[in-house]
């Protein structure tokens, strides 16, 4: 049992490995996560609902940066509070809506951060990138002042 415990182990570190070597791959649309890292996902916990996007169709941007002009809608899910995206499907994006604060937490492997877009006097919303195996954890929503 420790020697296939030892095996695991061993593969999960050259995995990781080799993704540390590999260039970072822009979120792709459909299934194309993989099932070791996981796939780019958005969970929120912010008490409003919060639109989900699949397809980021830009080739620029990393995790947190904002477009408004990035996405597809063709694919959309509407998530409430305590709800996530499809851990085997990858979601790309998010919506902040024009008029709303909004303060998301990021992880990706190795690494967590919060970012607050705050959209109160704007006219137009922003789509927020979300990579492949990170997950964006919109923490809070508010119209009347940043969370």
């Amino acid at each position: 049992m420790r020697a296939l415990f030892r095996r695991l182990v061993a593969a999960a570190a050259a995995t990781v490995g080799l993704v540390a070597l590999a260039p970072v791959q822009q979120a792709q649309a459909g299934t194309s996560c993989t099932p070791v890292l996981g796939c780019s996902g958005t969970v929120n916990y912010s008490g409003s609902l919060v639109l989900a996007v699949r397809d980021w169709t830009c080739s620029s941007g990393t995790t947190a940066s904002a477009s408004t002009g990035c996405v597809s809608l063709a694919n959309t899910r509407w998530l409430s509070d305590g709800y996530r995206t499809p851990k085997d499907q990858d979601w790309d994006a998010f919506k902040v809506d024009a008029g709303w604060c909004v303060l998301v937490e990021f992880q990706i492997p190795a690494k967590k951060w919060h970012v607050t877009y705050d959209r109160r006097n704007q006219s137009s919303p922003v789509y927020v990138k979300v990579e492949n195996f990170g997950t964006a954890y919109v923490r809070g929503q508010s119209r009347t002042s940043c969370p």
